[in-house]
């Protein structure tokens, strides 16, 4: 079997797996802010996984460039901005402060809406 077949199915479930931490924790998010809560072990941990995962994803689609699959030039562009802002964003809460809440919650919603510009650059936003 190819190898860039092989990555290119590896891409796609990381993809879906990608998609669920974050719907998870943007409605963990949602509550805790209207909660008014602190975060939690889970926030952190579901955070952290959304951002871990992003990457995780970043550097398979930077194999597949480099294995000569690339399809579209501003796919990959796109997705880079978004694992950046990710990555931002997650400081950002780490930081702390009263805004803490407000940056979790956006870190799955900026992000999010990147990764669907991102696969709607393929083709790809339900597929």
């Amino acid at each position: 079997m190819d190898i860039n077949l092989v990555l290119l199915k590896i891409h796609s479930i990381v993809r879906f797996v990608l998609l669920l931490v974050a719907v998870v924790g943007l409605v963990k998010a949602i509550v805790a802010l209207a909660q008014k809560g602190q975060a939690d072990k889970l926030d952190q941990t579901l955070a952290s996984a959304f951002v871990g995962m992003y990457d995780l994803q970043v550097l398979l689609g930077i194999l597949i460039i480099f294995l000569g699959g690339l399809t579209q030039a501003i796919h990959p562009i796109v997705m880079f901005v978004g694992v950046i802002v990710a990555h931002g964003l997650q400081s950002m809460i780490k930081r702390g402060g009263a805004q803490a809440s407000l940056y979790r919650l956006a870190l799955y919603i900026v992000p999010l809406v990147i990764i669907f510009f991102g696969l709607m650059t393929i083709g790809r936003l339900l597929t």
